[in-house]
């Protein structure tokens, strides 16, 4: 990486447009930045951070207030680098969030951060999403903002910080440089298995208690505290000889119930028996009581059925005596009614004289005929001739309106034609107006999303804030588990000691200050291992927190870059306006082919209505003239029947008196003929009947009636004939039968007594069923929970092995257990990673240190048990002693600090995919070293630029100035800082 220019606007300390050319700058590989106490030399190398990463190194992010207060509250702060990163160059122009007066009314609006990539080399499309460029610098880079901040921007106090700080203050930092992450994973899947060996263990345990548990519910005793299986066995031996016992109960029950049910059975017929005598004899006096009733019905029974072939020829004979009477009366009325006609009165009374005047009648009808038929056309020819008057009309009145209407249709096609252009010009604001839309839709879209994403901003800060002090809370409770234990361990160590006698640690013979237990209490190595667990999962849940929150932060920027500063009321109404602008213009032109079709409709029916007052005219004249002849015809009509009839009469009235003569003249014939067949048949069955009654014994009919009975009655009478004899029969049948007779001989036998004893013997055999069939269900119960407790003891002892195995395996990579180290997995590998960084930093402080001072790695463990493997020591060639860090002077301090930091950027370097760091910054530190420790620092400084690397040194001490000749000098003033480049060929 190279850095070529920086520009500045209204960005820290920096009001005015500030530019700093850095290749002429480092010319010459070596360049002072300086400047006094607060001019904003840092400031220069923020900007740098911020073009490139969008944040500043260190606790200066935490603040957020970039926007210099010396500019204008207006002006947009903004940070403008050009530089060459993986070989690529490029412009990045990056401006942070801040704070701007509202244009109208008071308070402040909030600008969203924003940034553009330029690709100087053509080689893409310049990017504008944050995301993009953030993930394109660290593609570019090969390492993260955190890995730049230490390796580029050195800064030396952090490193002097390192240097002195214990291995999990280390540890910290190389983890952010350094991806260490699939160890960490190791341990996590580890610690996993670990957890789930253990659930598995306790579940197959669990299992083993459940079962025993089940087994003495079943024979109601409590389990043993450890049960085995010689207990199951027993139980189930014991479960079985109560089945036997219970099966000899059962079968002693049973035998006294089939007694008892034998017994109550005998007991039963022979009441039975009884009964069926006693009925018996019951029945034969009732039938002989009733003797003279049956008599009775046999004889009704006889004449019935003597009088039932009679019964239909006496009403045969009642039917035909009723007809002709009917049929006499029939002949009067028509004799009468025939009398009524004036023509009817004059005629004999005979056949013969009936038959002519009915041929006469009848031939004077059949000449009426034809004059008949033409009156019966006349109704018609009326409707003819109205329905011709109605048509005329009609189509005088459609002429009208048919003329109205062609008057008025030129007026209203004009209408059609100017509404379709009208229409047609709206296809054009239809697509304007839906991409406005469009747009004010993705507005609200990002609108209702940010408010959710608002939301969960403050769900995801509240959690971090949870995390953060859960995790704080765990970490001091672990120290403290983890303190009071060793002070425990070093407390019963001492107690062990005696005054001269060495010492089982030390080997020293003299103890000047034994551990003293005071007020600790005794923690078990269990109790701490806990606490370092729920450390690390605290750790954990801190860090998906603070991911989420991230990744949350990351999605409000891109929203707000979307919105911008419209505002979401002013684009809701917008969209409202054109939802009714666009619902109108799509109106218009989804009318388009309606306005077509009426106008195409307007012309056809032009024509339509045209042809139609053709038509009419010509059927109009037709109707005219076909009226005149209807009317004619009716006339000639009506003078032919006025001559037939003389005008006395109608033909209608002359037909229907004629049909009327005949009619009642042929009725008083067929009544005439009808009387004389009903007197004939009458007579014949009164002979008939009455030698029918005299073979059968009746005197006359009304005997014969007195004499019928219904068929009902008749089989009433036969059925009740055929029961008695039925009945007889059988209760003679019964009192024959030799078991009857002997048991009505015996005394009555109590069956209540003997259904209570069956009843006794039934529910002593119900009771010993019961219990067997219980006992027999808890042995099947428990051969089954046998069988399952000898499965879960044999997948107990397994388990037992595989959780053994398994934990132990993860508190080695934790770094418990038999870990002599006390080193975790992923602090192994950041141990190997730290040595590499000493081994190169020992290059470099050789050299500074005139060959007197190398690093050396140490992998102890720390005092009271913490965590080693990330120990920093220093072998010192003069005394041959090794030595730790701290114990360096200032200047060798710092001579230690500017190794590290050079080690350190050349290990994550290569790292890094071996990329070149052509630019680096070396901040403060220079005002502890002598003339002669500065000689040295200068030549190592002189060693880094050589390849073409540009290094720059940020001090305000006066002998760097006097070395090193580019220099870029920041200079404070009350109007903001500023900058000057001395001694840079071409720069005035």
């Amino acid at each position: 990486m190279r850095l070529h220019r920086l520009r500045m606007t209204a960005f820290g300390p920096f009001a005015a447009d500030t530019e700093i050319d850095f290749d002429a700058l480092g010319a010459d590989g070596l360049f002072l930045l300086h400047g006094q106490t607060g001019a904003g030399k840092t400031s220069v190398l923020d900007a740098v951070a911020f073009a490139l990463f969008g944040r500043v190194p260190g606790s200066r992010q935490e603040g957020r207030r970039l926007h210099s207060d010396h500019a204008d509250a207006q002006q947009v702060p903004e940070v403008e680098l050009e530089a060459t990163i993986g070989g690529r160059r490029m412009r990045i122009v990056r401006a942070p969030e801040y704070h701007r007066p509202k244009k109208r009314g008071t308070g402040t609006t909030k600008v969203q951060a924003k940034a553009t990539m330029t690709w100087l080399d053509d080689s893409g499309p310049a990017l504008t999403r944050l995301p993009e460029i953030g993930e394109s610098i660290t593609r570019l880079l090969g390492m993260s903002a955190d890995q730049f901040f230490q390796v580029v921007l050195l800064p030396q106090g952090d490193f002097a910080r390192f240097l002195r700080a214990s291995s999990e203050d280390r540890e910290a930092l190389l983890e952010r440089l350094f991806d260490t992450e699939r160890f960490g994973g190791v341990e996590e899947w580890l610690k996993d298995r670990a957890r789930q060996a253990e659930a598995a263990l306790g579940e197959k345990a669990a299992a083993v208690e459940r079962i025993a548990g089940q087994m003495a519910a079943v024979l109601d005793c409590e389990p043993p505290a450890e049960a085995e299986i010689d207990w199951a066995q027993g139980c189930l031996a014991n479960a079985r000889e109560a089945v036997e016992s219970a099966h000899r109960r059962l079968a002693a029950a049973q035998a006294e119930l089939d007694g008892a049910q034998t017994t109550l059975a005998n007991g039963n017929r022979l009441a039975e028996l009884r009964r069926r005598g006693l009925e018996a004899q019951a029945r034969l006096t009732q039938l002989d009581a009733g003797a003279a009733d049956l008599e009775q019905a046999r004889v009704a029974a006889r004449a019935a059925r003597a009088a039932a072939p009679i019964i239909p020829l006496a009403d045969d004979h009642d039917a035909a005596a009723s007809a002709a009477a009917a049929a006499s009366r029939a002949y009067d009325s028509a004799a009468a009614g025939f009398a009524d006609l004036p023509e009817g009165a004059a005629l004999a009374g005979s056949d013969a004289d009936l038959d002519a005047a009915i041929e006469r009648w009848t031939g004077e009808s059949a000449r009426w005929e034809p004059l008949a038929r033409r009156v019966e056309q006349r109704p018609t020819l009326l409707t003819d001739l109205r329905r011709l008057d109605a048509e005329v009309a009609a189509a005088q009145a459609r002429t009208a309106e048919l003329t109205g209407m062609l008057e008025a249709a030129p007026d209203r096609r004009q209408v059609a034609v100017t509404a379709l252009g009208a229409a047609s010009e709206a296809r054009s604001d239809v697509q304007r107006l839906a991409a406005d839309r469009e747009r004010c839709e993705e507005l609200v879209a990002a609108f209702v999303a940010r408010q959710a994403l608002d939301a969960e901003l403050t769900q995801a800060r509240t959690e971090v804030l949870a995390a953060r002090e859960s995790h704080t809370a765990a970490r001091e409770h672990h120290l403290d588990l983890r303190e009071r234990r060793i002070a425990g361990m070093a407390a019963e160590l001492a107690s062990t000691l005696t005054p001269g006698e060495p010492c089982m640690v030390c080997g020293s013979t003299e103890h000047p200050a034994p551990a003293d237990a005071g007020e600790q209490t005794d923690v078990a190595k269990t109790a701490e291992a806990a606490a370092a667990a729920a450390e690390d999962r605290a750790a954990e849940r801190r860090r998906r927190a603070e991911t989420a929150l991230a990744t949350l932060e990351a999605r409000r920027v891109h929203l707000e870059e979307e919105i911008g500063e419209e505002s979401a009321d002013v684009v809701r109404s917008r969209r409202q306006a054109l939802d009714r602008e666009l619902a109108d213009a799509r109106t218009r032109v989804a009318s388009i082919p309606t306005l077509e079709r009426a106008v195409n409709a307007i012309d056809a029916e032009i024509e339509t209505w045209r042809t139609e007052l053709g038509r009419l005219a010509a059927s109009t004249s037709a109707r005219a003239e076909r009226r005149s002849t209807l009317r004619r015809e009716i006339d000639d009509l009506d003078d032919e029947v006025a001559q037939a009839t003389g005008g006395r009469i109608g033909v209608d009235e002359r037909r229907a008196e004629l049909a009327e003569l005949c009619r009642r003249a042929r009725a008083l014939r067929d009544a005439r003929a009808d009387l004389h067949r009903a007197v004939r048949h009458r007579d014949d069955l009164a002979g008939r009947l009455e030698l029918r009654l005299s073979e059968a014994g009746f005197s006359d009919v009304g005997a014969l009636r007195d004499a019928a009975a219904t068929p009902a009655q008749l089989d009433a009478w036969e059925t009740m004939i055929s029961r008695a004899a039925e009945l007889r029969a059988g209760a003679q049948e019964t009192m024959a039968d030799a078991d009857v007779a002997a048991a009505l001989s015996t005394e009555p036998v109590d069956t209540g007594v003997l259904s209570e004893a069956l009843a006794q013997a039934q529910r002593r055999q119900e009771a010993a069923a019961r219990e067997h069939a219980l006992a027999a269900r808890t042995v099947t119960r428990l051969e089954e929970l046998v069988a399952e407790f000898w499965s879960a003891l044999d997948v107990l002892a397994p388990a037992r092995e595989r959780h053994a195995r398994v934990q132990g395996l993860a508190d080695l990579v934790a770094g418990r257990g038999q870990n002599a180290r006390k080193m975790s997995l992923h602090s192994y590998v950041l141990a190997s990673r730290l040595e590499e960084v000493l081994v190169a930093a020992s290059v470099r402080l050789h050299q500074m240190s005139s060959g007197r001072y190398e690093f050396v790695h140490s992998d102890a463990a720390g005092p009271r048990g913490r965590r080693g493997g990330l120990g920093i020591e220093v072998h010192d060639e003069y005394t041959g002693a090794v030595r730790a860090a701290t114990t360096l002077s200032g200047g060798e301090t710092f001579f230690a600090s500017l190794a590290l930091a050079l080690g350190l950027a050349d290990v994550v370097s290569a790292e890094s995919g071996g990329r070149v760091l052509d630019t680096i910054f070396i901040d403060e530190g220079f005002g502890s070293l002598d003339p002669e420790a500065l000689d040295l620092v200068m030549g190592v400084l002189d060693e880094l630029r050589s390849g073409g690397r540009v290094v720059g040194v940020v001090s305000h001490v006066d002998e760097m100035r006097a070395r090193i000749p580019a220099q870029l000098h920041v200079v404070r003033g009350t109007n903001g800082s500023s900058v000057r480049m001395d001694g840079v060929v071409g720069v005035s």
